[in-house]
């Protein structure tokens, strides 16, 4: 199963986004004795684990907005408009597909696709690019029975990642 995503511009204004209240800042450094942090708030990967696809899908944002990507060489590109998730098989036929706005995360999709498409399909793997790199997304494919190929995303750093001896292949 080959997952990714492409850009669909729209020819309408992006909705403009509530400003946010900046929350108070928090003391650095390690807590005083005695003193009681709040915890931070779980993430949308986190909070996707206990649910259906259907609920998760119903939490993605669909409205127009801005959208960013970076192209195959390297350079980034921006739309206005919307976001096409799909899965698709090996012919290249869809199995399933969901359309997001355009700031929307891949990584944040990519939990209710799989689910999507394994309850309509058998299959081995899951193909996905680096934008799709997220321990949940690896712990879900693994939990379905899936293998996971998912490009490593250096997260900002200049050096490359090397791979594990078992997820070298063996030509």
């Amino acid at each position: 199963m080959s997952r990714d995503a492409t850009a669909i511009e729209g020819r309408e204004k992006p909705l403009r986004k509530e400003s946010r209240q900046k929350a108070t800042p928090r003391k650095k450094g390690r807590p005083c004795t005695g003193e009681q942090r709040e915890p931070r708030g779980q993430t949308g990967l986190e909070r996707h684990s206990g649910q259906s696809a259907e609920e998760e899908f119903q939490e993605l944002p669909v409205l127009c907005d801005r959208g960013t990507k970076r192209n195959s060489k390297g350079f980034k590109e921006t739309w206005i408009g919307y976001k096409l998730q799909a899965d698709v098989n090996d012919c290249g036929l869809p199995v399933s597909v969901a359309m997001t706005s355009a700031s929307v995360d891949d990584s944040q999709v990519a939990i209710p696709l799989m689910k999507t498409a394994s309850a309509k399909v058998d299959y081995l793997y899951d193909l996905m690019d680096a934008d799709y790199d997220s321990n949940e997304g690896y712990n879900v494919s693994r939990t379905l029975g899936y293998v996971p190929i998912i490009d490593k995303n250096p997260r900002g750093s200049k050096q490359t990642i090397p791979m594990a001896p078992h997820e070298v292949a063996p030509y």
